[in-house]
């Protein structure tokens, strides 16, 4: 099987998962009117489009070489910064407000919480500590 079909296949694919979430994402923004919500979903379209950019990036001639060097890093190091921040944003906004009336709401909501920072600390520490393996 041809690996440029394949490439091609995986970036329609995403494109169309993530057109989607975008068209979802921009109607949001057309129909919000709190500017807490509208940076929420900001930060939400910024962190899509720049993962959407780094997949595209990284499939269309995918190589180790590339997938460790310093702007890939640094770029999946601001998505996830992006990510994690739009996630407690969300969450402090979530909790007073009178969708939380649960307290299951409120416990699935920490947890969810949660497991964003835990993967975003250990996703950090595997981007730097593979940086700083190759220059040691």
């Amino acid at each position: 099987m041809n690996r440029l079909f394949l490439r091609v296949w995986v970036i329609v694919s995403i494109t169309l998962a993530l057109s989607a979430a975008m068209v979802r994402l921009v109607w949001e923004v057309t129909k919000t009117t709190s500017a807490g919500s509208l940076v929420v979903v900001i930060l939400l379209i910024f962190a899509i489009l720049g993962t959407y950019a780094l997949l595209l990036y990284l499939t269309i001639k995918p190589s180790l070489k590339k997938l460790k060097s310093l702007p890939v890093a640094i770029s999946g190091s601001v998505i996830a910064t992006g990510a994690i921040t739009d996630g407690i944003i969300h969450y402090i906004r979530f909790v007073p407000s009178p969708e939380a009336y649960s307290a299951r709401s409120v416990v699935m909501a920490s947890l969810l919480l949660a497991a964003g920072v835990s993967a975003y600390l250990l996703l950090l520490w595997i981007i730097w500590s593979f940086r700083k393996t190759r220059k040691g």
